[in-house]
Parts: structure tokens; sequence; C-alpha cells
């Protein structure tokens, strides 16, 4: 048994009984909601992941997920039929953790949300913490082996894009759009450069041999946790 709390929101009422029954038999605790202001209501609840559908009755997925869940500290999977790279880009960008396709086999599926669970574990409400490394999203502040680290504004959105998506490959282009600075002006591609080097530099043993912020060459960036 678990003590996890999921929350489904799927208008499709076959595929969101399907996947509570499965997701229940794993032994995780249930909440379904068949629309947006359903979900609103059912997020007084804590809950430890959430299933997104895009395509809802009341409303976009998406829209939902940068304006509601942005603030909520809990990863987001969404559901959808919509298969192309930028659909998929899009859904990173409104931050989501984990994207599958419909149709979708349930052993699939059960397997992206421990995946996705497992990310995550290492966040505690606000917090983040990984071997030497705390961050606290509420307080935009940085510890790194007991000393307070200072972070400029973009150092904090890049660092914060990168926790919420652990594990993941994020292309430039979805860092360049994250990041954009506070006057909505478009931070150009020699920025993010700089910014990745100086961010480095603040949470690696050995910037020349990054641990955290690995290069994935051809295809962009991504942050690991340390394995203890």
């Amino acid at each position: 048994m678990t003590d996890k709390h999921i929350l489904i929101i799927e208008d499709d009422r076959a595929l969101n009984d399907g996947i509570t029954f499965a997701l229940e038999r794993e032994g995780y605790t249930v909440h379904s909601a068949y629309s947006l202001a359903r979900a609103e209501k059912c997020l007084r609840q804590k809950m430890h992941l959430i299933l997104l559908d895009i395509n809802l009755p009341d409303g976009d997925g998406r829209e939902f997920l940068k304006n509601v869940l942005s603030g909520q500290a809990v990863p987001v999977l969404l559901l959808t039929a919509r298969d192309s790279e930028a659909d998929m880009v899009k859904g990173f960008l409104a931050g989501c953790d984990d994207y599958i396709t419909k149709p979708f086999s349930m052993p699939v599926l059960l397997m992206k949300i421990a995946a996705v669970l497992k990310r995550s574990k290492g966040v505690s409400g606000q917090l983040y913490v990984n071997g030497d490394l705390l961050y606290d999203f509420e307080k935009k502040s940085l510890t790194r082996q007991g000393v307070r680290v200072e972070l400029t504004a973009l150092e904090c959105r890049l660092l914060e894009f990168f926790l919420q998506n652990r594990g993941i490959v994020l292309t430039r282009e979805m860092l360049l759009e994250r990041i954009w600075d506070a006057d909505e002006r478009f931070v150009e591609d020699k920025t993010l450069n700089v910014t990745i080097r100086r961010l480095r530099l603040k949470v690696e043993d050995n910037p020349e041999q990054p641990e955290h912020i690995r290069t994935v060459f051809g295809m962009g960036y991504k942050w690991e946790d340390k394995q203890s």
C-alpha cells in the first residue's frame, strides 16, 4: 500500500474509471474530476501527482496547469491525443513533468507515474534537497554545504525549471522561453549560455564535469540528482 494521493482530471468517464481502477489496485488513493471546476475543489486535499487531460469541457488543461497548478508544487502528467513535438513542447513550457499520448497502455502509464513520483521525492513542500544542495522555492534561496548562495533572477528561474523537470531533457528553445526577463523581453541565446555557466559554478562541485546540469549533445540540458 502507499499513502500517495493522485488526482485524475479527465472528462472521458470510461477512461477515468479505468485509470482509477488500475491505480487503486496499485494501492494509490485516487480522486476523480471530470472538469476543471471540480478539480479546483479536489485541490483542497493534498495531492502527490495529477493526471491532467488537455481538452476539457470547461477549458484547456495547459492553461489550468500554468495558471492554477503552478503554485501547487505537485508533479503533473499530461494526458492527450495530441502527439506532435510542438504540442509536447507547449505542455512542458506550461509546466508539466511528463506527457503521455492516447491511446496508451496501463502498464506504461503506471511506469510513468512511478518515475514522476520518484523524481519528485526529493522535494518536500516547497523545498528541494539533494546531497549538499537545498533550494527553497518560496524564499528563492539556495544553500550549498550549509552556505547561502546568491542567485540572480534569471538563475532562479532557470534553476526552478530544471528542478521541476528533473531527469527530462529540456531543449534550448524550452529554456529560452521559460526564462524571459521580468519585462517579458526574450532572453538571447548567449545569455542562456552565460546563465547556465554561472549556475553550474554555484551548484556543481566541478563545473567542468557537471553532475547536476548535464549537456545532452544535439538536444539540450538535463538536471540529474546526485545518487547517495
